[in-house]
């Protein structure tokens, strides 16, 4: 089970907002090819901490304000860490009120490793994993600390943009072919939705190659007595008839997280979890997708069908998978 939280100091008060002038400036200034997706009064961009200072500073209050709602956050003024400074991030700027709507975090594997080590990925502060689930995962890009500000999120337009920024990127940098990094069940779901979100994707969504070589640092170990056997959990169709039943659990009626849905939809498989007490004892899935399984129904949605396309073709797979699909 969890170790019980020692009691926590009190969270730092949010830090101010950075003017909108600063933020619209640096995005003007980033090269044409770092701008990914337009859509309406919404633009989608890229960049590196160096480029956008202002924005980043903006990113970090604006996580932290977003998480903390979510009973998740690091409870300082804002979200930054050493991480930030080598990844690149990606963000949705709404273009009429000249304001940050959401972000992504993404760290290339490739070049961080040389770099760094595995040390310098974030998903090693969460999991020990070695050479071999490097070597069968790379080249790779890990996502984090995604966030939709919560005036935003009565739309599921800001999550669908930051991913067809994902998949331009994508685009761009075919080689990636695989994506992977912690997806958070908050603290704010109970004990037995936890359980049983576990229990499902144990059962039925992991890549048992892989996760043999993958330790957490801090093991789910849950007292809560199972919500279903494991007839009952066979018998679950789909992440979806789980989020039925979390539903019915939770006092606010909330379902499954919609982004590790998002990952499941793409394909994700699980390789562990871990509790990140760090983060207000977020629940994190170590997940991983492999894009060239992805439904190409799915990977079209993202990357557009001339760039998933282009990207199947990178990887030696015939456009006709995309025909057949549609």
């Amino acid at each position: 089970m969890f170790a019980d939280p020692a009691p926590s100091a009190v969270p730092a008060e949010i830090g101010p907002a950075i003017p909108a002038p600063l933020l619209r400036a640096e995005l003007e200034a980033l090269p044409a090819d770092q701008h990914l997706v337009t859509s309406g009064k919404f633009s989608v961009h890229f960049a590196r901490a160096e480029q956008f200072p202002c924005c980043l500073q903006e990113i970090g209050r604006l996580r932290e304000l977003t998480f903390r709602a979510a009973g998740e956050g690091t409870g300082k003024a804002t979200d930054v860490d050493l991480f930030d400074a080598y990844y690149l991030h990606l963000l949705v700027w709404d273009t009429k009120a000249e304001a940050i709507v959401g972000a992504y975090r993404m760290g290339l594997a490739d070049d961080i490793i040389p770099c760094y080590g595995k040390q310098g990925l974030y998903t090693q502060s969460l999991f020990r994993y070695g050479d071999r689930v490097l070597q069968a995962m790379n080249p790779a890009v890990e996502l984090g600390r995604s966030f939709v500000r919560a005036e935003y999120q009565r739309s599921f337009a800001p999550l669908m943009l930051l991913w067809r920024g994902i998949g331009q990127f994508i685009v761009q940098h075919p080689r990636y072919a695989t994506l992977f990094g912690a997806v958070s069940i908050s603290n704010d779901y109970e004990p037995a939705s936890r359980r049983l979100i576990v229990d499902y994707l144990s059962a039925h969504n992991i890549e048992e190659n892989l996760a043999r070589h993958v330790a957490p640092r801090r093991p789910f170990l849950s007292r809560t007595v199972a919500t279903c056997d494991s007839a009952e959990l066979a018998a679950l169709s789909d992440i979806e008839d789980v989020s039925r039943m979390v539903k019915q659990i939770e006092r606010d009626s909330k379902g499954v997280p919609i982004l590790l849905k998002q990952y499941l939809k793409l394909g994700g498989r699980l390789l562990a979890f871990s509790a990140d007490e760090n983060f207000n004892d977020a629940l994190d899935g170590l997940i991983m997708v492999d894009l060239r399984a992805s439904d190409p129904r799915v990977l079209a949605r993202y990357l557009g069908e001339e760039g998933a396309a282009a990207f199947l073709s990178h990887h030696g797979i015939g456009s006709d998978t995309l025909r057949q699909a549609s």
